[in-house]
């Protein structure tokens, strides 16, 4: 059978597949206790099923199986097997952290020994094929540099993953381009990725309609590490592929790699979660949910035709162009929805670069919390200095804070209330 029919026909295969199991994921999901509640981090109505995970691994286990049978294996069979053993470890974990929630910490550790399996069977980055350099070695440094790149994929999609499609959309995009690449040099290799491609398909069509389920942190990170894992595993006949891997990851890896620098600016933990992700910062521009997605995917699509024009695919340089410009459209359209600080500014709080999107005067901000505070201290002043025919100090009389956002809230005569008094330094300047 020629490739394209192949291609074709594994895709429709695995699609689906993952659709008929999709329904069975989410009964799944609901029995486990596997739900997504409505938080100040998310914006469903109502708690969601978190269990797509479970149907994309079911998926890509039968297509390896079939696979094998009828291809042979893409690369050494121990290390397709630690993989596939590796990620029903990361499903484990996942689905223990979706559904108890554990200490980030645990976490990493969990990652760290999940990820030691592909590592220990040769699943290793020991050299890069770099555009206009050549090839790099990284020698000593393989180990801590794998262990980082697994981390990078697994940890970098989990963190984007906060709006319908957005993880599975840029894991699509990824898993295109690399059936992209491949086609004309490892058709085996290809049949692999589109197999998954098709997996992930099916999930994004029930977390995109009425019948919505997520890929919870399972999901994500058991995508991550297989990309992570396969672009390695394909680089011994696609030499460039962990490179153009790198590249399509751009956009959760600028968005991982600002939550860090944005967390560490704070002194406060990098695993804290918060409501600032890239994903966050275009919904404050006055993107809507939808629009903003669809905006990533078009510079994960652009990012991801680079890397495929810097290996010589032909057509790369021209779907890069129109990728990127159609995301600066979808951005540029978002922006001229309102009033907006200079591009430079916007650019800057899209990467993280600035906390907030306009700047603060640092003495109008102090003036006034130091207002706040001394109107907040009225009554006690009033108590301590009664007038005449004014309650002593004595009465138990209640008097209003006078507050807006203290209306109905009541302050005793002798004391201050500083609940809602916050002296906050601003991270920036103008």
């Amino acid at each position: 059978m020629k490739p394209l029919p192949q291609l074709l026909l594994t895709l429709l295969s695995t699609l689906v597949l993952s659709q008929l199991l999709m329904p069975v994921a989410r009964r799944i999901g609901q029995s486990w206790g596997l739900l997504d509640h409505p938080s100040w981090r998310r914006s469903q109505k109502a708690a969601v099923p978190c269990s797509g995970g479970l149907a994309i691994y079911a998926t890509g286990l039968a297509a390896a199986a079939v696979l094998v049978a009828t291809h042979g294996v893409p690369f050494r069979l121990p290390a397709l097997a630690a993989l596939g053993i590796a990620g029903l470890g990361t499903l484990v974990l996942g689905v223990v952290d979706d559904r108890f929630g554990l200490h980030a910490e645990k976490k990493l550790l969990g990652q760290i020994l999940v990820i030691s399996l592909p590592m220990a069977a040769g699943l290793s980055l020991h050299e890069l094929h770099l555009p206009l350099i050549g090839t790099v070695s990284l020698g000593i440094a393989s180990g801590p540099v794998t262990l980082f790149w697994y981390l990078g994929f697994i940890n970098s999609l989990n963190l984007i993953d906060g709006l319908d499609g957005l993880a599975g959309g840029i894991a699509v995009i990824v898993l295109g381009t690399f059936t992209w690449v491949m086609v004309g040099n490892d058709p085996v290799g290809a049949l692999w990725t589109v197999a998954l491609l098709g997996a992930v398909l099916g999930f994004l069509r029930h977390n995109l309609s009425s019948r919505r389920i997520f890929l919870g942190d399972a999901g994500s990170m058991l995508l991550g590490l297989w990309l992570a894992g396969l672009s390695l595993g394909f680089a011994g006949r696609t030499p460039g592929l962990p490179v153009l891997a790198a590249l399509a990851m751009i956009v959760p890896v600028v968005d991982t790699s600002s939550t860090i620098m944005r967390r560490w600016r704070r002194h406060v933990s990098v695993f804290r979660p918060d409501a600032e992700h890239l994903h966050h910062r275009l919904l404050n521009l006055g993107s809507t949910p939808n629009r903003a997605t669809v905006c990533l995917w078009f510079f994960t699509l652009g990012a991801s035709a680079i890397g495929a024009a810097f290996l010589g695919v032909e057509g790369g340089g021209i779907v890069a162009l129109g990728a990127i410009s159609a995301g600066c459209i979808e951005l540029a359209y978002t922006l001229q929805q309102d009033r907006h600080p200079p591009l430079r500014r916007v650019v800057a709080y899209l990467l993280g670069l600035h906390t907030n999107l306009y700047p603060i005067d640092p003495a109008e901000h102090l003036a006034d919390v130091i207002e706040m505070t001394s109107y907040r201290r009225r009554p006690v002043a009033a108590a301590m200095n009664p007038e005449p025919g004014s309650l002593g100090p004595e009465s138990e009389t209640p008097v209003s804070s006078g507050l807006s956002s203290g209306a109905g809230v009541e302050v005793p005569v002798g004391e201050a209330d500083h609940s809602d008094v916050v002296l906050a330094v601003p991270e920036e300047t103008p």
